[in-house]
């Protein structure tokens, strides 16, 4: 009897990450019997802040979001795909991924994660509410503003999540929408405009005071289950998207739209999420884990297995197959043009800290926990702490 390769992969607990995995993984072993991997998994709050090291050295894959690459490059923890794999994440392979899915894994000379997953923050909307309402779709953040108190009226709600770093990354894309966006290259200060944050801080509050209380305390999941469960949230201009919010087995299905700025371009600026599928270099497997990477970001998984088993794909050939965007209820198409138009996060090596303690120092501030100076003072503080 042979020997079979065992490998360890984790990833985050929501059926979008989850359950494309498993699909695809009938497949691999299908056509790879030696090897077998187990899926393990984490909830979002790890999946956003849990430092990389010491998964990468439990596990031999890891499925990461793109602000971790620093960490990642300094201790050269995963292995850089680019070396492996030119034709599949060369520099000329950008385009084939959705807006810069690809590019936000590329740091310091390397790709360190394979795009198997493409989001970025973009607008929620219960168009039913919104149709017995007589409203239209908002553009603008200001527009979302003056609709949250026109809602009020009927007893309607607007939504946002404030739970860490959500809130701080929804300052953060006001401010790339507004041009001061967060410095990000690797070789440069880091920076944040005082005045601008403090801008888009008083803009998310502004929009805050139309949502629900329980606001303060979600997440993205948090808030997409809200809306779909509850018959008052009509709107939200700006949070991470869950494609799958918008198929047919939803309560209620959401309907998405672009992100909502303050400054034409108003879908622009938005900051990039998704996930990427990277390799640790301790893996006794390495081979048998590389094969994996090439399996997911073909293009029969991306455009078919990935969608239809609740997930959102990172390839352009799948975002554009109308298929897919009929599975998801027009997502695809509702949110490209924020998707095309991303800021990418700073990826240096501790950011991730940088973003989990500042994310906190602002949620503190909405809550009424802390003083909106005092909270960015500190923001200020811990950004400072990188520059030498």
């Amino acid at each position: 009897m042979s020997e079979r390769t065992l490998l360890r992969i984790i990833c985050w607990s929501h059926r979008r990450a989850v359950d494309p995995l498993l699909a695809a993984l009938e497949g691999f072993h299908a056509a790879h019997p030696g090897i077998e991997i187990k899926v393990d998994q984490r909830p979002l709050s790890d999946f956003e802040h849990q430092g990389i090291d010491g998964v990468a050295r439990a596990y031999d894959m890891v499925i990461y979001d793109h602000p971790f690459s620093g960490d990642i490059a300094k201790g050269e923890v995963f292995l850089p795909l680019e070396k492996h794999f030119p034709d599949l994440f060369g520099e000329q392979a950008d385009r084939n991924y959705v807006g810069a899915s690809l590019t936000s894994y590329r740091y310091r000379g390397s790709v360190w994660g394979a795009p198997i997953d493409a989001a970025t923050q973009h607008a929620l909307v219960r168009q039913d509410l919104l149709d017995a309402a007589g409203e239209a779709v908002p553009k603008t953040w200001a527009q979302a503003v003056a609709l949250g108190e026109r809602l009020q009226k009927r007893g309607l709600k607007l939504g946002l999540s404030v739970e860490t770093p959500h809130a701080l990354l929804a300052v953060a894309a006001l401010m790339a929408n507004q041009g001061q966006p967060w410095s990000t290259a690797p070789d440069q200060a880091f920076t944040i405009d005082r005045a601008a944050f403090k801008d888009g801080l008083q803009w998310v509050r502004r929009l805050l005071a139309f949502c629900p209380p329980e606001a303060l305390g979600w997440n993205s999941i948090d808030l997409h289950e809200a809306m779909v469960a509850r018959d008052d949230i009509a709107y939200c201009p700006c949070v991470y998207g869950y494609a799958t919010y918008g198929e047919a087995d939803m309560r209620k299905p959401l309907a998405f739209a672009d992100f909502a700025g303050l400054r034409a371009p108003y879908h622009a600026g938005s900051a990039i999420g998704g996930t990427a599928l990277g390799v640790s270099r301790y893996s006794k497997a390495p081979q048998a884990a590389l094969a994996f990477v090439a399996y997911m970001v073909g293009a029969h998984i991306q455009d078919r297995t990935i969608p239809e088993n609740h997930g959102q794909p990172a390839l352009v050939s799948s975002w554009e197959r109308k298929e897919n965007d009929a599975i998801f209820n027009g997502f695809y198409s509702s949110v490209r043009a924020s998707m095309d138009t991303v800021w990418v996060r700073p990826r240096m090596p501790g950011y991730a800290e940088f973003q989990r303690d500042a994310g906190n120092e602002v949620a503190a501030a909405l809550r009424g926990e802390l003083d909106d100076d005092k909270a960015i003072d500190e923001v200020l503080r811990l950004a400072e702490m990188f520059n030498p």
